[in-house]
Order: structure tokens, then sequence, then C-alpha cells
């Protein structure tokens, strides 16, 4: 949740935003290098433990209610049969689920929440284990506990890593508008992402809107103050590193990519 609130102020910046879109072709500046077509992603694996998290007795709390969370398609890629997710409620665990796989792919939990009638209305935390990535997760901003629940979109959520990671805690929305001038022509297999010291930290998604350019997430650690986009053209069979880096620690990031 909340990451969906700095989304929703990011929007408002956008507005504010502008840019063109052109095909034609200019001289580039940017350092370019040569290489096959790059597959990146940001690598949310770890070396965490598996938790041992325990489902509370059955006698033990008089109310219940149920919570459906799919996971993004982002964690989905790297989801096991080891994967776990649990809600907890005052630091105690209250309901623990497995993951369960659609035919179309999608990995599911659903979640069997108990409580007391006291605790109606308590914040609950999720907290989830990806097997496939050795890698905890934790979101503490959840629906209350509400016992006796209708399934309605209110408990119907899916996760994503972005803010929720203990790898990559901090986050940051960023828009990459695209200049009048291009040093090639857009192709299909084009792709833009960010990096920090090497490392993938977003793959930016581009829009056609009323702002064109590029838009996705960064995500980050505590001490990290600077990162820079990199461009694939697979027209040139390269990858440009876009002259201005980006300097994080700000609410949004909004800028033009030089070529």
């Amino acid at each position: 949740m909340k990451t969906s609130i700095k989304l929703i102020l990011y929007a408002a910046v956008l507005a504010v935003a502008c840019a063109c879109s052109s095909d034609d072709e200019t001289i580039s500046t940017a350092p370019f290098t040569a290489v096959q077509a790059p597959h990146w992603a940001v690598d949310w694996s770890s070396n965490d433990p598996a938790p041992d998290w325990q489902e509370p007795a059955a006698t033990l709390y008089e109310c219940s209610m149920n919570l459906l969370v799919t996971l993004d398609e982002e964690l989905q890629k790297v989801s096991s049969s080891q994967d776990q997710m649990a809600i907890f409620i005052n630091g105690t665990c209250r309901g623990v689920s497995k993951p369960n796989v659609y035919p179309d792919g999608s990995v599911v939990f659903l979640i069997h929440i108990k409580g007391s009638s006291q605790e109606t209305g308590q914040p609950m935390e999720l907290r989830y284990y990806s097997g496939g990535a050795k890698a905890l997760f934790n979101d503490p901003y959840m629906p209350p506990f509400t016992p006796n629940n209708l399934m309605d979109e209110a408990f119907q959520l899916v996760f994503t890593p972005t803010g929720n990671s203990l790898k990559y805690p901090l986050f940051v929305p960023v828009s990459v508008t695209r200049p009048e001038q291009l040093p090639f022509n857009r192709a299909d297999g084009d792709e833009m992402a960010v990096f920090i010291d090497g490392e993938c930290r977003g793959v930016l998604t581009e829009c056609e809107d009323l702002y064109p350019g590029w838009r996705g997430i960064i995500v980050y650690r505590e001490g990290e103050d600077k990162a820079e986009l990199r461009f694939y053209s697979a027209e040139k069979g390269g990858v440009y590193t876009v002259a201005q880096g980006i300097v994080l620690g700000n609410e949004f990031v909004v800028l033009e990519a030089k070529f």
C-alpha cells in the first residue's frame, strides 16, 4: 500500500513533465558499447534462511478472516514450492499459507487468519519468504483484522517486491522522457534499465501517453545515492549509457534522457 501512495503522488509530478517523440536520428554523445541483447532484471536473491512460521492453535482465538494474495509477475519468476506467506498481528503469527499455482501460472496464497474479537481493526503485517530466491519480504501496510470478512477487492491483493524487500528496502519512482532527437530508430527489443554499481535496480517500461518515455521504479539500499541509465538499442546492437546520472534520495526522479 505504501508503494501505491507514492505512485499516486508520482503521477501528479508527471503532470508537469513534457517530452516529444521522433524517429529522426542524431549524433550521440553517450558512451556506446556493442553487446548481445541483454536480459536485464533486478536480482532479488539473497541467502535468508527459511523461517519456521507456525499456525496458532485452533482453540486459541475465537475469530478468523481470509486474505487472498497473488504474487506479481516478477516474484512469480523466482517462486518455488518452498515459498511461505504469513500474517502477523501484534508480532505473533496468525496464519500461514503455502503457494497454490493456477493453470495460468499465477501463484496465489489463501491465508486463514485467526484473532480475538478485541483485535478487530488491529493492523496486520504480511511476511513472505521466496524459496526460489531465498529472500524475505515484508509489508506492514495490510488491511486491518476484519473477522468474518467477505472476499471483496479489499482482501484480494497483489504482492510486489518493491518497497517490501529486506535486500532493497528503499525505492523511488522514475520517469525518463524521450528526447526529440534520437541516435537510433526505435525497434522491438529496445530496453532501458537503471544500474547502481553495475547491478540492475529497475527495468523501465516504454510509455506512449501524454508524456512519451520510460517509467519504472528504482530499488536501492541506505547509503546508495547515485544511479545510471542504460539503454539497449536493438537496431544498433549495443548499449548507450545515458549522459546524466540519477541522484537518489528524493521522492521522485524525473529527467530527459540525453543520448
